[in-house]
């Protein structure tokens, strides 16, 4: 009796080895997500997986609307992805295409944000030319501050209140610029439309007003997508190259 018991328990034991192996859609997940460093808006889909041996794995996917197919692997410290099909089939260590996917998102948020930037901008010049004056508005702002009120849904059908790196745009209106990396003399039409970058901190720099392309940066390293972005009266003064600089 005692050694069907024990062989019961040895078969069970087993079959909960092997499963334990089987790559599901929850640890493919928590692996993709690990690897690309997801954000909570970022949307993940598993299209499929499909298990070459207890150790290796087809794990198709797309994440914001890119698919990519993987092949992972299950090392002693558990499933990790391994290859990544590049554009032409051919299959490339993921660190590479993912240190590729990293680099180019970073590019895309600091245009999306430089883009909102220019939209709120936008929107306040023409309030301007309406009105003669900017609305009031020091900092940070939502659904019930006073600058939200007057450009919605008027002069902004959809008025951004964050960056792409989730962190909050900053407007000061008016006087309320006087003093903002070094910016003087502010009166009611001046504003002054802020992203604090990638790493969310707002940085020393300060404009220099006879030499106003100074703030003007290239993307060198990975440290140029935390420089902050900054809009003063519908013109950069701190901003990323591009070709109209």
């Amino acid at each position: 009796m005692r050694l069907k018991i024990l062989g019961f328990v040895l078969v069970c034991l087993l079959l909960f080895v092997s499963c334990g192996q089987k790559l599901n859609d929850t640890k493919a997940t928590a692996v993709i997500q690990e690897a690309f460093e997801l954000a909570e808006d970022d949307v993940l889909e598993i299209l499929g997986t499909s298990m070459e041996s207890k150790d290796i794995a087809l794990v198709k996917f797309k994440v914001n609307e890119v698919q990519i197919s993987s092949k992972m692997r299950k090392y002693d410290k558990g499933w990790q992805i391994d290859l990544i099909q590049d554009e032409s089939g051919k299959w490339m260590p993921a660190e590479t295409i993912i240190n590729l996917i990293a680099q180019q998102r970073k590019k895309d948020n600091q245009i999306i944000a430089m883009k909102d930037i220019i939209i709120i901008s936008t929107a306040i010049v023409d309030y301007i030319t309406d009105n003669g004056i900017t609305p009031t508005q020091d900092g940070i702002y939502d659904e019930n501050s006073e600058i939200y009120n007057a450009l919605v849904p008027f002069y902004l059908k959809s008025f951004p209140s964050k960056d792409p790196w989730g962190n909050n745009y900053l407007i000061y209106c008016g006087k309320a610029g006087n003093g903002k990396y070094g910016i003087t003399e502010c009166v009611s039409d001046d504003f002054v439309v802020v992203s604090y970058g990638k790493d969310g901190e707002k940085e020393s720099w300060e404009f220099i007003a006879y030499n106003p392309e100074a703030g003007i940066f290239v993307v060198n390293t990975d440290d140029d997508y935390d420089n902050d972005l900054v809009m003063w009266n519908g013109s950069w003064i701190r901003a990323p190259r591009t070709r109209r600089n």
